[in-house]
């Protein structure tokens, strides 16, 4: 048996991880559709796109740095 010790993690924490993925993929998305030709124009896609990516990261973020307690 492993006597590692489990890394506690909480739900604020958790949450803050899958924003950041979350942002990720919405960055990725957005840009991959802003390239190719749509409905909308290519620089509305790609502004939107950025604006919702750099939220989830700053929301992501906040909720995944710990405090420092020493």
């Amino acid at each position: 048996m492993s006597n590692k010790p489990k890394k506690k993690t909480n739900l604020k924490e958790n949450m803050g991880k899958l924003l950041l993925d979350i942002g990720k993929l919405v960055f990725g998305g957005m840009f991959i559709a802003g390239i190719l030709r749509g409905e909308l124009p290519q620089a509305t896609i790609i502004l939107s796109g950025l604006g919702l990516a750099f939220i989830t990261f700053i929301f992501g973020l906040l909720w995944t740095t710990k405090e420092d307690k020493g």
